[in-house]
């Protein structure tokens, strides 16, 4: 697999990218001469993001498409792969929601959505794209964005938890298959700390109702901008990085934390082993 990879000249996919993340990826790889692929849930604002790039001469193709329905998904990169051929080299799985509900009693309708969008929306994009970049050869990365949340738990919000530690466990399987399978198709995770999107701004009323307007200026406080954001996850994925990791001394420390209980508790129970007939 080679190790870098120039999104100048070549096609990129990008979907949720109507805001957010996905958004300032479309501006920075158009910067940097890519022919964009975009597409989004939400028809006005991908149009608004489309329009943005064109009057700037970038060649565009921003359909709507539910990264929920694999039939549609499919259909997309079909579609992707056929036009765009040898030319694509990035796919940005980035689409997401977030989902404020408790893991005591949570809601069930909302906690399926999240899985939907947060895990099965990347796992379709996988199935949609990576059999077919590997069939056509050259070298190629997917992209998809998971969160700090992939590795780290916070109480409220136990779908996107769940999700996001489900997305990074996929990518892992999805790499160390690609590796055995020799291809040239990589794969990375991002795992971006708090970034000020639409997503996040969702919690601030939870913020306020546990610490009032003091923890709503602290959270705000604590997010980048999503363009820095951007900026790390592309300049990760052009050197083919798995891990890319936008985040904060804190998260950090707490990730340190979390790993050093794991690997604490790990002698427990001293199971023997024993071998089978013995």
């Amino acid at each position: 697999m080679s190790d870098t990879l120039d999104p100048s000249g070549k096609t990129v996919v990008v979907t949720g990218a109507a805001s957010g993340i996905g958004r300032e990826l479309a501006r920075q790889l158009a910067a940097q001469g890519a022919m964009l692929v975009i597409t989004d849930i939400n028809a006005d604002g991908l149009k608004a993001v489309a329009d943005e790039l064109e009057a700037k001469g970038v060649s565009v193709w921003a359909p709507v498409v539910d990264m929920t329905d694999f039939v549609a998904v499919d259909a997309f990169a079909e579609k992707v792969i056929k036009v765009a051929g040898d030319t694509l080299a990035f796919v940005f799985a980035n689409a997401g929601i977030h989902g404020i509900t408790p893991a005591i009693d949570p809601d069930l309708a909302l906690f399926d959505t999240v899985l939907k969008v947060n895990l099965m929306g990347p796992v379709h994009m996988s199935k949609a794209f990576v059999p077919r970049l590997m069939a056509r050869g050259g070298p190629a990365q997917l992209v998809i964005t998971g969160s700090q949340a992939s590795f780290l738990a916070a109480p409220g919000i136990a779908p996107y938890v769940a999700a996001k530690h489900a997305v990074w466990g996929f990518a892992d399987s999805l790499r160390i298959e690609l590796l055995l399978a020799q291809s040239q198709v990589g794969v990375s995770v991002v795992a971006p700390s708090r970034v000020d999107t639409s997503i996040t701004r969702g919690r601030t009323e939870e913020y306020r109702a546990q610490g009032g307007d003091k923890a709503v200026e602290d959270y705000l406080a604590s997010m980048v901008g999503p363009d820095k954001i951007a900026e790390v996850i592309i300049r990760e994925a052009k050197k083919r990085e798995f891990w890319i990791i936008p985040s904060h001394e804190s998260t950090l420390e707490a990730f340190k934390a979390r790993a050093d209980a794991i690997i604490a508790a790990m002698p427990a129970g001293g199971i023997p082993f024993e071998r089978a007939g013995a």
